[in-house]
């Protein structure tokens, strides 16, 4: 195991306990104030049967037994050697019972949420960066993922503006994408001439004549349960921002596979020179 499924088996668990915790000071807090109705109202008494011959005393409902009585009534159990000698004591049984109904199903349901789902262990740059590399410029992103490795990708670029209250589509593309194991960069080449609406359209927002709405998303698999695992985060023209070679987050070791990640890097990028930066910003190559 990995240091990053170390660290995600380890924030599993503690969501789990954190969870069950939780619900035990919740049940506590229902065993411990329906004890004490039911000892201040005096609406529980020992059956017949189950009173101690020669001792009064015994025979007494004291917190002690309060409290057992809450505990079997808030289970459902009724074993009958207490029970309530009034109406008073009748509706709160029921209501005990109907609350424990909804308790015990939401604690079994949540609990078995938390033990098999897959944790929100996907994000993305908080930014869309114009990157320049190989002589050639590129929107993109880097996606991260600190859990199981994510198969079958098939991903969807948007963007569009918003004129007369209308949504106004200026780029879309989909394609399949590498598995997702720790790290994905992704990237549209500007210079391409497929993508010749969106680089125009990004143009045209960092001249600040529009708002320019994208979104990146994808869905695949799990790649040990099958599950499956959707994505998408929005940006707008406000999250761009130029760039050059992202900063590497982890090493490789003589097996080859990743260590000593810094998770830390993730957002760092390089500048991108100004004279390439202002190419880029007033250059006309689609007149």
């Amino acid at each position: 195991m990995d240091n990053t499924s170390s660290m995600n088996f380890r924030f599993k668990t503690r969501e789990v306990l954190v969870f069950i915790l939780v619900s035990l000071c919740i049940y506590t807090v229902f065993i411990f104030g329906f004890a004490y109705i039911y000892f201040i109202t005096g609406s529980i008494e020992m059956t017949p049967h189950s009173k101690t011959l020669g001792s009064r005393y015994a025979d007494q409902i004291n917190f002690e037994k309060a409290i057992y009585f809450s505990i079997v009534s808030f289970h459902t159990i009724g074993f009958g050697d207490i029970h309530p000698i009034s109406q008073l004591g009748r509706q709160i049984v029921m209501i005990q019972s109907t609350i424990s109904l909804f308790f015990n199903s939401v604690f079994s349901g949540f609990l078995v949420y938390f033990v098999i789902k897959r944790p929100q262990d996907v994000f993305t740059t908080k930014k869309v960066y114009i990157r320049f590399r190989k002589s050639q410029y590129f929107l993109s992103l880097r996606v991260g993922n600190k859990g199981r490795d994510i198969i079958d990708l098939k991903s969807k670029f948007e963007a569009w503006t918003i004129e007369n209250n209308s949504r106004i589509r200026a780029f879309r593309t989909e394609e399949d994408l590498p598995d997702l194991e720790k790290i994905l960069y992704y990237d549209i080449n500007l210079d391409d001439a497929n993508n010749r609406s969106l680089r125009e359209a990004i143009r045209d927002a960092l001249s600040k004549r529009t708002l320019l709405h994208m979104k990146f998303s994808f869905i695949g698999n799990d790649i040990k349960t099958g599950e499956q695992v959707a994505f998408a985060k929005y940006y707008d023209s406000r999250h761009l921002y130029f760039g050059k070679m992202f900063l590497n987050v982890y090493s490789w070791d003589t097996n080859g596979r990743r260590k000593n990640f810094r998770w830390g890097n993730f957002e760092r990028i390089e500048e991108m020179d100004a004279k390439v930066k202002e190419e880029f910003l007033v250059q006309n190559r689609f007149t």
